[in-house]
């Protein structure tokens, strides 16, 4: 949001009167930062590249401040785009603004509920920008307000007269209350007012109840910037009309009006006594004939009988738009409900009755007031867990959410796929109460035969995989959980294609995750990963072949955000496989561009890991013990990295241990551990230099440990290999 604040002459003359106040040491950036801003002016620095500096601000109960932020340079090409933010005691973001009044600088309004100190964070838009900038900040009392802000208002709206009311500053909403009835539409109208002093530049309508859970909303209406919306209630209550500004943006007059008509009827009604009756088996073709329209159908479920509803929007004459489905119980309160579990914005649910009786199903539109022609059905039994499954997902983009139960089941879904087609099919957990805790995956072809299968390569415990079809035909995607008696809510996500090469199109990498298992089909094919790396923390990147049709020589380059390349690697796994370590000053959204050295083609495995090179022999970093090698860094003065490594007796091996890089590491060290634990062997300035290089006969076949290390506190990037 933009704040503005009118000064007074002498207020501003005094504010531009008043040097700015410097900060001689760079600021943390989060709570534990001891500098503080007032009112006037505060000169910073964001340096080095993805500094964030954080501020204690001291706030005023009944006080509103306007904070900008902006950038100060002798160069305006060089000047960084700054971003503001407001934060609470509990680290919670309050206020957040970039690019304010038509220029890259940043300013905000903050109103104070409650006396104390809040977080106010300068960073840079670009984190790869550097430089000086400036807070400005003023602070005047909260003008007084004519309606309430939330459910204690004690203004009211009467159908038939207007209301003439302000937004008395940027961020301020007028809530009124409004007694509402069944059978009653209302129509409600909030338009800027012409004869105010200063007219509400966007006004934005919103129909919230007591605990502020949004009923409607409106944002330009019938050609203009004013709003109107359309509500029919389905009880009798208080409801409140909240009358706003769009982003909080504006100020001004406004007026609001109410009015009140019958609603219409049909003989499908939103309630127990409703007319409309739903049988297994026996679509019902109907239609939402008015906004707020809602059509109920009773059905007579069994105790511990799994069903199946669809509502899908009519394929022909005027097809609801956005159909949603609910389930309510014999007692009139919604069990479940759907959106979009069927595909093209249709809704699928899936329900075990937990008692015999009469059961209602709602169809109704995701909007208010939708209308439009729908099918409704009800199928008796779950989804069938074999090839006569009635779902088909498509292969160019789907989405659905299912339901396992009880427990043990297993869903088939249907998907058609020409020769050489590639889909990346993902099972996640719904994020509710009864989601799926660890779902699984498994995808057969049209005999039944498994072609591939998946735990754990999505975040988390989600389930990912990509299959490129050997032949056209029809395919079967298994959505089950790990175990043999998991059950709960899942999503099921198809997406067409290979992995992209852009951040649009870029699959999500979670370190610590089992990675994920693709291929580069095509020479010239480039598969990017996105990951988030944390500020300071070592990460290690794995591109490894794997079977079958492996891809022969991996190679990967590490992208910022922007597309610039950070780092990279070409044969620094074991044999021709690719490792990348790599440590990111400011953290945030990185990607891994994969792709086949020389055009190559074919299967890979990418994983990534927010640790560094363990230091013990429980290490989880292997050497080849017939040749190998690896770069990576010493963080900090005394670090340790361990590799296991099998190696044979009677046979002589070298070891180095070597700089490598811009900042390489001065003085090396390496180390030969047994399966005890019990170092062997070791060496210092033995290579070049002051590199270490280690020639080693073990008495006995087994497992060792060579340890990588600096003397003398040294640090830096190392290069780790062993020749047999």
């Amino acid at each position: 949001m933009r704040g503005k604040l009118l000064l007074g002459a002498a207020t501003a003359a005094l504010l531009l009167a008043l040097p700015a106040a410097a900060q001689d040491v760079d600021q943390p950036g989060d709570a534990s930062t001891e500098a503080r801003l007032t009112v006037g002016a505060t000169d910073g620095a964001i340096s080095p590249a993805g500094d964030t500096d954080w501020y204690r601000l001291r706030v005023e109960e009944g006080q509103r401040y306007t904070i900008a932020l902006d950038a100060v340079s002798d160069a305006p090409e060089n000047a960084i785009d700054p971003v503001l933010s407001v934060y609470s005691q509990a680290g919670e973001q309050i206020a957040y603004n970039d690019d304010s009044n038509g220029t890259l600088n940043s300013q905000l309004s903050y109103n104070a509920n409650a006396t104390g100190d809040v977080f106010v964070e300068a960073r840079a838009f670009n984190q790869a920008s550097t430089g000086g900038y400036r807070f400005t900040i003023s602070a005047a009392a909260i003008p007084p307000d004519d309606a309430g802000n939330d459910a204690n208002t004690r203004a009211t709206a009467a159908t038939g007269r207007d209301i003439n009311g302000a937004l008395e500053y940027e961020g301020d909403e007028d809530w009124y209350r409004l007694s509402v009835r069944p059978g009653q539409r209302y129509r409600i109208a909030l338009n800027s007012n012409a004869n105010a002093e200063t007219p509400l530049g966007d006004p934005y309508l919103r129909l919230v109840d007591a605990e502020g859970m949004e009923l409607a909303a409106s944002d330009d209406s019938e050609g203009s910037l004013n709003s109107l919306l359309n509500y029919t209630p389905q009880a009798r209550g208080t409801v409140y009309v909240v009358a706003s500004a769009y982003a909080n943006a504006y100020q001004g007059g406004y007026t609001l009006r109410v009015d009140a008509e019958r609603a219409p009827t049909d003989g499908t009604s939103a309630d127990r006594n409703t007319r409309g009756r739903l049988n297994i088996g026996r679509p019902v073709n109907a239609s939402l004939d008015f906004a707020g329209d809602i059509d109920w159908y009773r059905i007579r479920l069994t105790e511990g009988q799994s069903y199946r509803f669809r509502l899908d929007s009519a394929e022909t004459g005027n097809p609801l738009g956005d159909p949603l489905l609910k389930l309510i119980g014999p007692d009139g309160v919604e069990i479940a409900m759907d959106d979009d579990g069927g595909g093209q914005l249709n809704s699928y649910l899936e329900f075990t009755a937990p008692t015999t009786g009469n059961y209602f199903v709602e169809a109704r539109g995701y909007m208010d007031d939708a209308v439009g022609d729908y099918v409704l059905t009800a199928l008796e039994g779950d989804t069938p867990a074999d090839a006569s499954t009635d779902i088909t997902l498509s292969a160019e983009g789907d989405y659905r959410e299912g339901v396992l139960a009880p427990a043990g089941d297993k869903d088939w879904y249907r998907l058609e796929l020409a020769e050489g087609q590639s889909v990346r099919i993902g099972l996640t957990s719904a994020e509710t109460g009864d989601g799926l805790s660890d779902p699984y995956l498994v995808l057969y072809s049209a005999d039944g035969a498994e072609v591939a299968r998946d735990d754990d390569s999505g975040d988390g415990l989600s389930a990912w995989l990509e299959y490129t079809a050997a032949t056209a035909g029809a395919y079967f995607i298994e959505a089950r959980g790990f175990g043999d008696d998991a059950a709960g809510r899942y999503i099921i996500g198809i997406n067409g294609g290979e992995v992209g090469d852009t951040p649009d199109t870029a699959e999500y990498l979670a370190p610590n995750s089992e990675g994920r298992v693709s291929m580069i089909g095509a020479a010239g094919d480039v598969d990017w990963f996105a990951v988030d790396l944390i500020e300071g923390r070592p990460h290690r990147f794995y591109i490894d072949s794997y079977d079958p049709d492996p891809l022969a020589d991996p190679m990967v380059t590490l992208l910022d955000e922007n597309g610039a390349t950070v780092a990279s690697d070409d044969d620094g796994g074991a044999g021709l496989n690719s490792y990348l370590a790599f440590t990111s000053a400011a953290g945030g959204r990185y990607y891994l561009a994969v792709s086949g050295y020389g055009g190559g083609t074919g299967r890979y495995y990418v994983r990534a890991l927010d640790t560094e090179v363990p230091g013990g022999a429980n290490t989880d970093e292997y050497l080849d013990g017939n040749g190998d090698d690896r770069i990576n860094r010493i963080e900090i003065p005394g670090d340790v990295d361990s590799y296991q490594v099998e190696l044979e007796a009677g046979v002589r091996y070298t070891i180095d241990v070597r700089g490598h890089g811009d900042s390489p590491l001065s003085d090396a060290f390496v180390a030969v551990l047994d399966s005890n634990g019990e170092r062997v062997a070791s060496d210092d300035d033995g290579g070049a230099g002051l590199d270490a290089r280690l020639r080693f006969t073990p008495e006995q076949s087994g497992s060792f440990v060579l340890q990588a290390s600096g003397l003398g506190g040294s640090i830096g990037g190392y290069q780790i290999q062993i020749a047999r």
